[in-house]
């Protein structure tokens, strides 16, 4: 069963530079419990997690629309400007497109005690951007990494995030508190930023 243990509630846009990130806040976490054969949750350390993945992409608060793509719009065609001679010159350059989820959009499994000292299967996703205003939700989907014995990845699992909002610089309204699930996982050298 894959399950969110902490949603993001806000982010600042990044915009379209590559070195201004504003990561979601607070970071996006997703749980994992594993079914035995008979239906009932197994241990977490008794699971081998070392192929287990999480992907996280970004869509429209109605979960229809995938959102990870945006047009940049620095690439589009500007005003052409007044020349003196009567030619004008069209621009044959096709807009750019971007990724509008950035950073690690995929996390591998970590064994991991929680805020309550329970030790569970979790995938962290620290330092999730996103370049443009609006509000969105994340879509996280469970895969095994596949191996020579079965060579093809299926999703066993989907879960999504609440719905989200991601301001413009002015409308910002600050970050939050750190939470005590980010607070436990720090403590156990996961590199997440802390604030007081």
């Amino acid at each position: 069963v894959l399950e969110m243990a902490q949603h993001p509630v806000r982010a600042r846009m990044c915009g379209f530079g590559e070195k201004d990130r504003r990561p979601l806040d607070p970071p996006p976490v997703v749980r994992l419990r594993v079914r035995g054969d008979d239906g009932r949750f197994l241990n977490s350390e008794d699971v081998d997690i070392w192929k287990f993945v999480v992907s996280a992409t970004l869509w429209a608060p109605n979960s229809e629309n995938d959102r990870s793509i945006v047009i940049n719009p620095n690439t589009l065609p500007g005003p052409i400007p007044m020349y003196q001679s009567s030619s004008s010159v069209m621009s044959l350059t096709e807009p750019v497109k971007v990724r509008n989820l950035v950073g690690t959009t995929v996390s591998n499994a970590y064994l991991l005690k929680d805020e309550n000292d329970h030790l569970n299967i979790f995938f962290i996703f620290h330092d999730l951007s996103v370049r443009t205003e609006g509000r969105f939700r994340l879509k996280f989907q469970f895969t095994v990494i596949p191996s020579e014995e079965d060579p093809r990845a299926f999703v066993e699992a989907v879960t999504w995030s609440e719905v989200f909002e991601v301001y413009s610089a002015k409308s910002f309204p600050g970050m939050t508190d750190s939470t005590e699930l980010s607070k436990a996982f720090a403590l156990q050298g996961i590199k997440i930023t802390i604030r007081k």
